[in-house]
């Protein structure tokens, strides 16, 4: 199981491996996700991969990492308070939707669909999978549920609609006792944006309208569940016009917040090249062949 870096979708920050002998872990427990053993050397290893630096050549170049360090840090800061305020603003909308949501129209929907994906058994256990990232790259989603499925199906958002349906269907699946899988949204992490269920392999992803038109070409064939049908918004103008500036307003934070991780994102890969031109490649690959042979076996 690979588990991907928020910040950067082409880093790794963890891997789980399965064998015979049992699993193995190898987990990247620097900052800003340290990890410290609660039993070093009976269960947990620590891996220096500092050795194979050149300390050195890194202080001759101390003034420049401590400035991309500061440039990195107060982007970052930056984005995390534009992405906090434009959470406020989504809980606003959140509040303007539910009074508008068909509860009797959503709860058939939700009812409809779970006869096409609960199994026999209750395998049960809600395992979280997380698929979708706001970072150095800009907006990431990985395309695991949609790969690992054998029946999609795409629920096309409006106003955040699709989050209520979400929300029902996860929490019928763990009232049903069915094994599900479930991703969150990256920057409102109560709100479902994926679901898979293991054992009738059906997934359900939100996307907006023209991922759905993109989304239903490549993946063909699909379901598309439309909420748009499940608000009450006919004759409520006043609450349109509101929504509609709300999302907006959410959408410059959101973007503000980009440009805030493009910043970060340069001062980030100034760094990488810095202590990449003082490391000691060769011996440190040498040493990831051993350490591959002693947890995996094998002479490769």
């Amino acid at each position: 199981e690979y588990y991907y870096c928020s910040s950067d979708a082409d880093s790794l920050d963890a891997v789980l491996m399965f064998g015979e002998k049992g699993s193995v872990g190898l987990v990247d427990a620097t900052a800003p996700h340290v990890f410290e053993p609660t039993m070093p050397g009976a269960r947990e290893h620590i891996l220096d991969l500092g050795r194979f630096w050149d300390a050195a050549r890194l202080r001759e170049r101390q003034g420049e990492i401590g400035e991309q360090n500061r440039i990195k840090g107060e982007a970052y800061r930056a984005a995390y308070r534009l992405l906090s305020g434009a959470g406020e603003v989504s809980d606003a909308i959140r509040q303007t939707v539910e009074g508008c949501l068909d509860v009797q129209r959503l709860d058939k929907c939700i009812k409809s669909v779970w006869k096409m994906v609960k199994g026999e058994e209750q395998t049960g256990g809600r395992q979280i999978r997380l698929s979708d990232s706001l970072g150095l790259r800009g907006r990431v989603r990985l395309d695991t549920y949609l790969r690992q499925c054998e029946r999609l199906c795409l629920v096309e958002d409006h106003y955040d609609s699709a989050y209520a349906f979400m929300a029902g269907l996860a929490a019928l699946a763990e009232r049903q006792g069915q094994g599900v899988d479930v991703s969150y949204h990256p920057v409102l992490p109560d709100r479902v944006d994926a679901l898979l269920f293991r054992e009738s392999q059906t997934a359900f992803v939100v996307c907006e309208s023209a991922e759905v038109a993109q989304l239903s070409e490549q993946f063909s064939p699909c379901r598309i569940i439309r909420m748009k049908r499940i608000l009450q918004l006919q004759g409520k103008r006043e609450v349109r016009q509101q929504l509609r500036r709300q999302t907006r307003l959410r959408e410059a934070l959101v973007d503000e917040a980009g440009r805030c991780l493009e910043r970060a994102a340069k001062a980030h890969f100034v760094l990488e090249s810095v202590y990449g031109q003082a490391m000691d490649f060769q011996a440190q690959q040498a040493f990831t062949r051993e350490l591959c042979r002693e947890l995996l076996g094998g002479n490769e």
